[in-house]
């Protein structure tokens, strides 16, 4: 499983979450692509964590839907300094290996499939 690290939380892909009666009722997914912050699995789509984040589950929009493509796979995303950047796994420094930045996780993994080859 993918384990995520934001610097804002860590967290396993899938991992249950919302516990009643030692049943979960929703599974962890990616950060979410505006915020960061951990995300869950909800109605068929998914929802962020954070209540301030336009894709909070207290915002009364519909469901947010379909979930990012680079969710579960090698790319890791965290805060560095104010932006985000995204980079893939064994990633161990800018002269060697890819990254994208930007001011959303999404931004920065636009910007790392931009830029890798």
């Amino acid at each position: 499983m993918k384990i995520y690290n934001t610097g804002k939380s860590a967290w396993e892909h899938g991992q249950g979450t919302d516990y009643e009666n030692g049943i979960a009722h929703h599974k962890l997914l990616g950060p979410c692509p505006t915020c960061g912050t951990s995300t869950f699995d909800y109605g068929g789509g998914w929802r962020c964590y954070d209540e301030y984040c336009s894709k909070s589950y207290n915002n009364p929009a519909p469901n947010v839907g379909k979930k990012p493509t680079w969710w579960d796979t090698d790319i890791n995303v965290y805060l560095d300094g104010k932006a985000w950047c995204a980079t893939r796994d064994g990633f161990i420094n800018l002269m060697k290996f890819p990254a994208g930045f930007g001011n959303t996780p999404q931004e920065a993994v636009n910007e790392l499939l931009k830029v890798d080859i």
